[in-house]
């Protein structure tokens, strides 16, 4: 089929619902461009209006990329220039209930007028360009990206925090010439078919972000990965930033938040708190912190200070990343190998289960769906460790993504003693739910994870539920 067949005709949407719809049917037209038509369409959308939304009108950029945390640290990062005063734009991928949540402005999510208006707009730009380009037709993310240029250049931000979507080097987000600091989270094997085979593959698509003398902030958890980073920043001649776990320190973990302290050259943050169980949440608000330090001493950004940065990282939220949606019901994200890691860290230090009394009262039921690209074995061995899971409730996403509940159920009963612990499989997520709720008991938990697409689903149903 030649590319021009595939293209999609550009729609008036009269109403949010109009163009979300538009939205979801982009991908079953189209394919990704060449990193150079990107790059062209960006620079033409940056001529419009006078340039009025060029990279010039997006503050300060802070780009960030890796395989795991980099939400929570835009998350925290977007918390930290709030608290300090500044204008804050951020988007992110993917979203969990609505398109919008992409989008950020000062925290809240764009409202559906916003979306709209900034739909219209982008599908002005496209049917124009296609005056000059007749073949040109941006994948769902690429619009999403240009749409994100509109809102946070129309709203002013002075800073806009970006989050890559896939990788890095050829990432749409990568069109960026100019950001402040490039930050890389964690790095794991996922995606592998389009990043690579081997951690050191996979860490150079990552590093592709890295700029020509823009400063680079970086999580020092493998040294293969540090190797492949600081090799890139020294080529381009940029500031490197490690943040690695001698950086920080985990001083006590409650019922509700976790008590840590951040080290650093310049500052005494004395005792930060984050609200969250999450271990990992501890090395993923440093690399915040460091991020912020290194903006306020080469950007000039000075309304960073110690209570500032304090403030933000104790007011940050992420949904469903270790997050309490409900009375004893948890939902984590983890969707990768690296991450079920740090979920079953964080499981295994939580105060609820250091009292053995506590863990056997009462069940503990993990709730599990992933996505068929996933390799899962190994994510289902590190569950199946976990001593104080007394019910595994299997389940399937729903549409083609989602991988086959009989063989999810396979991979279990390899590492499950069924004579102790038992496997359920609902083929519907909300059967799912129910059972598990049902089975835990007056004073057990609930733990969902294995992929985003669950969590969102499971958000959404809890969200009808308090409706």
């Amino acid at each position: 089929m030649r590319r021009r067949e595939c293209i999609v005709r550009e729609q008036f949407a009269r109403s949010y619902a109009e163009a979300e719809q538009f939205l979801e049917a982009v991908p079953r037209f189209t394919k990704k461009n060449l990193m150079k038509e990107t790059r062209e369409f960006y620079a033409y959308i940056q001529r419009c209006e006078n340039g009025i939304y060029g990279e010039k009108n997006l503050g300060k950029v802070i780009h960030v990329a890796g395989t795991n945390g980099k939400g929570s640290v835009c998350a925290f990062l977007q918390s930290i220039c709030i608290e300090s005063g500044y204008r804050t734009g951020m988007f992110t991928s993917p979203h969990l209930v609505t398109t919008r949540e992409r989008f950020c402005i000062d925290g809240a999510i764009l409202s559906e007028e916003k979306f709209l208006e900034a739909f219209c707009w982008l599908s002005d730009r496209i049917t124009e360009y296609r005056h000059i380009r007749p073949e040109y037709c941006p994948t769902y993310f690429e619009r999403l990206f240009f749409m994100g240029v509109y809102v946070f250049a129309k709203a002013g931000v002075d800073i806009m925090i970006l989050e890559t979507g896939l990788g890095g080097r050829l990432d749409t987000t990568n069109v960026v010439k100019n950001p402040a600091v490039t930050v890389i989270t964690e790095i794991g094997l996922d995606h592998m078919a389009y990043l690579g085979d081997t951690i050191e593959q996979i860490a150079s698509e990552k590093a592709g972000i890295i700029k020509p003398g823009v400063p680079v902030v970086f999580s020092d958890r493998k040294r293969a990965v540090s190797d492949v980073i600081c090799t890139k920043a020294a080529e381009l001649g940029c500031e490197c930033h490690a943040v690695s776990e001698n950086d920080y320190k985990i001083n006590e973990i409650q019922k509700k938040f976790i008590d840590f302290s951040v080290g650093s050259r310049y500052y005494d943050y004395g005792r930060l708190i984050a609200n969250t169980t999450a271990v990992y949440q501890a090395e993923n608000a440093a690399v915040a912190v460091r991020t912020c330090e290194v903006l306020k001493r080469t950007c000039g950004l000075q309304q960073f200070t110690v209570e500032s940065i304090k403030d933000g990282i104790s007011r940050m939220h992420w949904a469903c990343r270790m997050e309490e949606v409900s009375d004893r019901v948890w939902i984590d994200g983890a969707h990768n190998e690296d991450g079920i890691a740090a979920f079953v860290q964080s499981l295994r230090q939580s105060p609820f289960f250091r009292n053995p009394e506590n863990a056997e009262k009462d069940r503990c039921v993990l709730i599990f769906s992933v996505v068929r690209d996933k390799q899962y074995d190994k994510m289902a061995e590190m569950l199946c460790g976990l001593p104080m899971v007394t019910d595994f409730v299997l389940t399937q996403i729903p549409g083609e993504r989602g991988a086959e509940l009989e063989e999810i159920r396979k991979v279990f009963e390899r590492y499950v003693d069924r004579n102790t612990r038992k496997i359920y499989t609902y083929e519907k997520i909300a059967d799912a739910l129910a059972f598990g709720l049902s089975v835990r008991g007056d004073m057990g938990v609930v733990y969902i994870v294995g992929s985003l697409y669950l969590a969102g689903i499971v958000e959404r149903s809890m969200e009808d539920c308090d409706d």
